[in-house]
This record gives C-alpha cells, sequence and structure tokens, in this order.
C-alpha cells in the first residue's frame, strides 16, 4: 500500500498506513505539545494537550489518536487551540504542585539554588528531584501566562516509601497512565493500574497491595518514563539529570543483560533497560543494585599490607611488591579462588597467573537467593581442603569466599577485591579493585553471545581495574604470558572461553530469584532493600531500634506537607530556653548531630517544641519516630538568646520552618512594648500553618503567597514594602526587622532593607557539627569578622553577612548528603502499608 498524504499547518508530509496525525507532524518538523504520549506506547489521549483543528472534522480531536488520512487538512496552531491548551494545562496543574512556575522570584531563586532541595513530598518545582526533567514543567513555561488562574488542590496523598527502590508521590501524578501501560506492554499483565473514581483517581496496585506482593518484578521502566517525577529512583532522584548515558551490560549474573549506564559527573547514579520492551528488561538487582554496589561506603579505597601482625596502606608500588615476594616464595602450592562475577580478561589473567605459579584454579559461579547461609550454598573446590594438609600454602582470594579457620592455615593471603572480606583482617596484601561499571572489557553471556562492558564511572580512592592489577603481578613476576600493553591486547588473546551455565532461576520475572551474593559478599549486606526479597543479610535490624531511654517524644504530627511538630519532653531545656535559641538533637546513639531552633516550651511540664522540615537525613530519622519513642540526645538551649528590647514598630517574616522560629520572638517582642506586625509566606496556601498562634502574639498578621492563593501575591519582602509604605504615608516607621527562613528569602530581605537604614537581622543556618564553637564549621562572616553560628548567633546583622560564602558553605557537602540518604525498606510497611505515617496538612 501506498503512503498517504497530507498537510499540517500548510507542509505536505507522507506517512504509512496507520500513521496517527501526531506522528506527521513530527515527520513534518512541527512540534505538538503532549505529555502521555510516548513512542514507546500505543495512542491513549489523556492529557489532551495534543489537540488540532481538522478540516471537516467536528470538534478537536487528539493528534495522538487520530489515524492520518489522505488530503487532510491539519491545523496545530491557532488562537483557540492555544487558549484550549493552556486552560487543559492550568485545569492539570491544579492538582500537580506549581507554585514555582507562577512566582514572582523564580528566575533568582533558581539562579541561587539551581538544585532541588532533597525534601520528602515535592510540594512546588524546588523540592522535586525531576524538576530537570519535567515535562510539564517544561510545557507550563513554554505557555506563559493563564486564564483560569485556578487554585492548587493539594490532594495530600501519603508519600510512600515503603516498597524497595522507589519513592512514589501521588500528589504529582497526573494521570497520563504511561507508568501502568508500560508495565503492561513490558509483563503483559500491569502490577499497577489506575484505582478509584472521579478526584479519587489515582495509581496504585489491587488492594493497596505493597509492590512486593502486587507482581511487581522492579525493572524500573515505570520509574524510566514517568515525565512528572511521581515514581523516582531513590538512590538516584537526588543527583540530578544523567549527564551520560552509556550501553554497556550487568556482570552480576551470567545473563549478561544489555543496559544503558546512566552517570552523573563521572559517578554511576543508574542502569536502566536499552528499550521499553520484555526482551530488554532488567531484574531488580541489574536495574537498581548495581549503582549501590559501586557507590558503597564500605568500599576499599588503598592497597594495604601486614607485616609483624598489624596492617597499614601504602602506596601501590609497595604493595604489588609484597604481593610478589610472597607469591615467589610459594611458587607451586598457590591457590587462585575467584567469582564468576569478573570480565573475560580478569578471569584470563587470573588463570595465566595461576598456570605462571603452577598454582591452582578455580571460578565460583553466581547463584540465586538460597534460604540457608550463603557459605553452605556456595560451592568451593574440592582442592581448598589442601590448605589444612599444607599442600596449599598461599592464597589470591578475588571474592568473600574463605573461612577463617582455612585462612588460618595460610602462609600468604592476598586479597584483590573492591569490597571487605570477612577475612581480610588476616591477609597479608590486600588490593583495592574497580567494579563492575568501574571497569572496560567484555562478558560471555550463558547463550554464548560476547557482549562489551563500558569503563564509565570513576573508581573510589586509589582503586584499579583488576586487570591491571594482575597485569601488574605477572610482570613483576615475569610470566611471559602476562605482557600485555593494553586491555584489547587481553581480549584478543582470550581464544577458548567456553560460556557460563545459565543463571538458576527467572530474576527478571520473580524477585525472589535474584542472586545472592556478588563475588561472595551477601548483597543485602551492599543493598539493604533487598531484604525485602528474602535475600539474606548479617544486618541485625534491632541495633537500628531507637533508644528506650533519653527525651521521650511526646507529641508528633504533621502539620503541612514536609512540616513536622515534635514535642520533646527536655525538662532543663525548657527550663531555660529564650526565644531565638536552638537545640541539637540525635534520634539514635550513632545519629548525626542536627540543630533546630525552638518554636515553642513550657517550663511547667518540661517540654519544648520544635518544626522540623524534612530535607535529608537526620530531619527524615526524626519525623519518623513515633509518639512515645525516646530521643537519645537533645542538647540545649544553644546559642545566643534574641535581644529582647523595646524598639517601636517591629517586622517579623517567617517562611518554612521559620514561621515557627517567629512564634517566640513575637510573643516577647509584644511582651516589652513593641508594636508587633508578623509576615508569614508560603509557596502555596496549603502550606501555612501555625497562622492563629501567632495572630494571638502579634498586633497584626499578614500574609504572603508565591503563587498567589492567599494574601500577597509574592513573599515576605512584597509585604515589607507594603508595610514601609503604608507607615510611611502615617507619618511612622518601622524600627527593627527581623527574617527567618531559608537563605534564598532571607537574603533577599537584606538587599531590600538595607537603603532603608532599618536595623535587619536574620537567622543564619550553616553546616553545624559540635554547637558549642569547638569545630568551626559553623563560621560565617558578617561585616569581613569571622563569627560562629553557633555561639555568636544565630541571629546577625543581615546587612553584614557574606552570602555568596554562606551559599558556598552550604552547599558544601551536597553529595555526601544525598550520599548519605537511607536506602533500607521498612519491612513493616511493607506488610502492612495502612501502618505508613501521614498528616492532615491542616496547618495546626
Amino acid at each position: 500500500m501506498g503512503s498517504i498524504n497530507l498537510t499540517i499547518d500548510g507542509k505536505s508530509v507522507a506517512v504509512e498506513p496507520g500513521a496517527t496525525v501526531l506522528e506527521a507532524a513530527r515527520r513534518a518538523g512541527v512540534a505538538v505539545p503532549t505529555i502521555c504520549d510516548h513512542k514507546d506506547l500505543s495512542p491513549y489521549g489523556a492529557c489532551r494537550m495534543c489537540i488540532v483543528e481538522i478540516e471537516g472534522v467536528r470538534g478537536f480531536p487528539t493528534s495522538c489518536t487520530t489515524p492520518a488520512a489522505e488530503g487532510m487538512q491539519v491545523r496545530t496552531a491557532s488562537p483557540e487551540l492555544e487558549s484550549l491548551r493552556k486552560r487543559t494545562m492550568e485545569l492539570m496543574l491544579s492538582g500537580h504542585p506549581n507554585s514555582c512556575l507562577v512566582c514572582p522570584h523564580r528566575e533568582a531563586c533558581e539562579s541561587m539554588r539551581p538544585k532541588a532541595t532533597k525534601a520528602g513530598r515535592s510540594t512546588r518545582c524546588g523540592f522535586c528531584s525531576n524538576k530537570e526533567e519535567c515535562d510539564i514543567r517544561t510545557m507550563a513555561l513554554e505557555a506563559g501566562s493563564r486564564d483560569l488562574n485556578l487554585p492548587t488542590l493539594y490532594a495530600a496523598h501519603n508519600l510512600e516509601r515503603g516498597d524497595p527502590f522507589m519513592d512514589r508521590d501521588y500528589n504529582l501524578c497526573i494521570l497520563c497512565a504511561r507508568c501502568w501501560r508500560i508495565c503492561e506492554k513490558i509483563h503483559g499483565k500491569p502490577a499497577i493500574s489506575i484505582i478509584n473514581r472521579g478526584k479519587d483517581a489515582r495509581v496504585g496496585t489491587a488492594f493497596h497491595k505493597s509492590h512486593v506482593h502486587s507482581g511487581c518484578t522492579f525493572c524500573g521502566s515505570c520509574i524510566d518514563i514517568c515525565p512528572t517525577g511521581t515514581l523516582t529512583d531513590r538512590f538516584a532522584r537526588w543527583y540530578g539529570k544523567p549527564d551520560a548515558k552509556t550501553p554497556s551490560a550487568c556482570l552480576l549474573c551470567p545473563e549478561g543483560c544489555a543496559l544503558i549506564a546512566q552517570t552523573h559527573s563521572g559517578k554511576l547514579v543508574a542502569a536502566t533497560m536499552t528499550a521499553f520492551h520484555s526482551e530488554a528488561s532488567l531484574c531488580a538487582l541489574g536495574r537498581f543494585g548495581m549503582a549501590q554496589i559501586v557507590n558503597a561506603s564500605t568500599r576499599l579505597l588503598r592497597p594495604a599490607i601486614r607485616e609483624n601482625h598489624e596492617a597499614f596502606t601504602v602506596d601501590w608500588d609497595t604493595a604489588l611488591d609484597s604481593a610478589v615476594n610472597g607469591l615467589k616464595q610459594h611458587a607451586g602450592r598457590v591457590g587462585v579462588l575467584i567469582s564468576a562475577a569478573t570480565t573475560r580478561e580478569e578471569r584470563h589473567l587470573y588463570a595465566r597467573l595461576a598456570a605462571g605459579l603452577n598454582g591452582r584454579f578455580a571460578v565460583i559461579p553466581t547463584l540465586p537467593t538460597g534460604r540457608q547461609p550463603p557459605d553452605q550454598d556456595t560451592p568451593l573446590p574440592e582442592w581448598l581442603a589442601d590448605i589444612q594438609s599444607g599442600k596449599i600454602t598461599a592464597l589470591i582470594l578475588g571474592g568473600d569466599f574463605l573461612e577463617r579457620e582455612l585462612a588460618r592455615s595460610l602462609d600468604f593471603l592476598l586479597i584483590i577485591d573492591g569490597l571487605p572480606v570477612r577475612v581480610q583482617d588476616q591477609a597479608d596484601v590486600v588490593l583495592p579493585a574497580a567494579l563492575l561499571a568501574e571497569s572496560a572489557g567484555t562478558l560471555r553471556t550463558a547463550a554464548g553471545e560476547i557482549r562489551p562492558l563500558a569503563r564509565i564511572s570513576r573508581t573510589p580512592g586509589q582503586a584499579r581495574s583488576e586487570w591491571e592489577i594482575l597485569r601488574d603481578i605477572g610482570q613483576r613476576l615475569d610470566i611471559t604470558e602476562m605482557h600485555f600493553e593494553a586491555l584489547q591486547d587481553v581480549t584478543a588473546a582470550i581464544t577458548d572461553d567456553a560460556p557460563p551455565a545459565s543463571f538458576p532461576g527467572t530474576p527478571r520475572q520473580d524477585v525472589f530469584s535474584l542472586p545472592a551474593t556478588y563475588r561472595g559478599h551477601l548483597l543485602a549486606d551492599i543493598v539493604p532493600a533487598l531484604t525485602a526479597f528474602g535475600l539474606p543479610t548479617t544486618h541485625d535490624p534491632s541495633q537500628e531500634d531507637p533508644p528506650t531511654e533519653g527525651f521521650e517524644l511526646l507529641e508528633i504530627r504533621e502539620l503541612v506537607p514536609n512540616m513536622h511538630l515534635l514535642r520533646i519532653h527536655a525538662p532543663q531545656v525548657a527550663a531555660h530556653a529564650k526565644p531565638g535559641q536552638f537545640v541539637i538533637l540525635m534520634a539514635r546513639e550513632t545519629s548525626e548531630r542536627a540543630p533546630f531552633t525552638l518554636a515553642d516550651w513550657d517550663a511547667t511540664t518540661g517540654s519544648i517544641t520544635l518544626i522540623i522540615e524534612e530535607v535529608g537525613r537526620s530531619s527524615r530519622e526524626l519525623i519518623s519516630l513515633s509518639q512515645g519513642a525516646h530521643l537519645a540526645h537533645v542538647s540545649g538551649p544553644l546559642g545566643q538568646a534574641f535581644p529582647i528590647e523595646r524598639k517601636g514598630t517591629v517586622v517579623l517574616g517567617g517562611g518554612c520552618y521559620g514561621i515557627g522560629a517567629i512564634l517566640p520572638l513575637a510573643r516577647a517582642l509584644r511582651e516589652a512594648g513593641n508594636r508587633v506586625i508578623s509576615v508569614i509566606e508560603g509557596s502555596s496556601a496549603y502550606l501555612l500553618y501555625w497562622e492563629d498562634k501567632i495572630r494571638v502574639v502579634s498586633d497584626e498578621l499578614r500574609i504572603a503567597t508565591k503563587d498567589g492563593t492567599r494574601g500577597t501575591y509574592g513573599g515576605v519582602q512584597e509585604v515589607f514594602q507594603e508595610i514601609r509604605e503604608r507607615e510611611a504615608a502615617q507619618s511612622a516607621a518601622i524600627d527593627m526587622i527581623v527574617a527567618v527562613g531559608c537563605t534564598f528569602m532571607m537574603r533577599m530581605v537584606s538587599e531590600l532593607t538595607k537603603p532603608w537604614n532599618v536595623s535587619t537581622f536574620v537567622a543564619l543556618n550553616p553546616i553545624m557539627v559540635d554547637g558549642t564553637g569547638m569545630c568551626g564549621a559553623c563560621r560565617v562572616s558578617i561585616h569581613d569578622e569571622t563569627k560562629f553560628a553557633c555561639i555568636d548567633g544565630p541571629f546577625f546583622d543581615a546587612h553584614g553577612v557574606d552570602w555568596d560564602e554562606l551559599a558556598c558553605r552550604r552547599g558544601a557537602y551536597a553529595r555526601e548528603e544525598v550520599e548519605a540518604l537511607p536506602q533500607t525498606v521498612d519491612l513493616n510497611t511493607l506488610m502492612f502499608p495502612e501502618t505508613a505515617k501521614q498528616g492532615c496538612g491542616c496547618g495546626e
């Protein structure tokens, strides 16, 4: 059958029969907006952004579902189409947090804070990990002004973090259905679908089951195709948009699946399937586990040797010389024991090294999850018994396969690995090796196919590629067969490697048949979420139990999304607390020390109240506690109290957590005889809280929202300007301004009020460790003088703050803060999703 000819915006185009109008428009180079459409999915027509006008056709059909026909005259742009699309976008955004898109400070804010804040729920673009890749954000900004100005109806769905590997925030969902459609395409039977009806419709599993028990294989396709950030990869989400995507393959089992390795700043952050079809799907371990293995905090970083029963790090030459000297002394009595999870080149060099030393050689295969301890399931070679008889006196160990009893019987032990080995303390030499995506080479799959492996992730510390380590050892031993200049020379020398046995399981279809180990290491020890699939681990969950003694948590609840009220029994703090001071909390003995401003206290009951915003590991750990739990430590009150004096008219501004922080200031300043005007801001009206409390202790309360849904359109600075103009019209003046909130807000207030010649104070929030002036981490520059926020502050003259330095210091450990985010899964929530905590969002 011949092609179909039609006209798109005056351009003639020919397409194959069966093509849609949208496909024809793209062929003609005409851009038509769409969200629900995807090249790997069948037409759906949910978003209705791709509507067009077709001569002779009534209404505005969706181009993605309308087949192209001979002679069609199509218009994709007209005033009516533009108006309809804008209104469709507004209706879509009315259920999707969007205050950043209409905020008058968006460009300035994003220039100072280009990366999203790692919050819990995504209540605006600045809190959304999908910010750099969000289709709906891009379309909304391109659409420009709005016609309907609809308010945001925040659904207040609970943030779902009970399943392995993924976070789900259905408050961002626009029901494009990409997720369940791709799940159905790849697996035949979708694990998720649209549930409920009308305004309560959302994506979910049948009967609200956990994904583990819904048939989900955790291939990650729903995450990779989601246009809004509703579904995210828990590990990768806060690194930002990948700056490179490289084809490679997976070494974690003999199937050797092809994949796309995604990196950010030279670091592997995710592995995705090469295409959206069933043959290209990945198992949960390949999709989510590989990046966590490569980035494990326990990685070996430097070569080490042991002399006189003491281990210490050395340079590479010293370590290699020690390894070679030890192996020479035991030639003919050396064993080489490695994992099958290595490249063809590495196995070839290990075999040549064993042959050159006239030793024994064995490769340990990768096995699926076992219910018995892995030592009982791992098929070790029979010749290991020769260690106890003295026939083997030295061992090259490329994995965690050796028992302590056998290790004690060796005269020399060389470990080459990227992860700690149980018998490492008995090793004579330890050489840190690159793992997985950190090494190039090739692999042969169980099907016999040879696939290339790309080196796309930088190695940590001084770790080196395993093939280079082996080559250098072989050359130092003067083994002729190991004199190679480059990796491709090793590849060319391989002529007789047989394909490995097929993996005894179907991990791409069954999450309960995943490999249990990698190079002999328990995978669930490295990737803790794998415990949800029954993988064995040495980790003792009881070690994470909160303390049973300490400071009791009397009350905890979420006031509005991400803002949590914690009331703690801390009588000594409550007895001495003053406005402007803070405390340092530790949920457990092993927790980080985290500072939080006192929002209220009651010396009679011995309680203190804090408003904690979830923005990282420490805050998440604290807000995850339950009423009646105990905190290990509460230190305070710390910092200098704000000087309470009679000034006249005092204007206070609070945003985010700062709304709670200005309450005691307003109360004390008013009691001192001041006229107190309090201003609180939120990105949107549903994010405001404690209005009634602050109104009671203020002479006047003003409200500002960044999307204009309540009060003044803008932030506290717009209200400050209005108050100043009003006071000036009445021949009055503002005598003092205090602002507490994010760094951007306080900086804007500082720049606004500097020409006014009005005393302006801000509560600075730099990184703080000790809290008593000993560590110096919280130093700030005030009028070119170094101050410590913990003992000199936290309040300082806003007009003397070096804001650029503060921003730089606050971002100094941004990457480490992302790496510290927990990757564990709450097994109780997994079994009983209804137990997950959530707030009512009432603001009280």
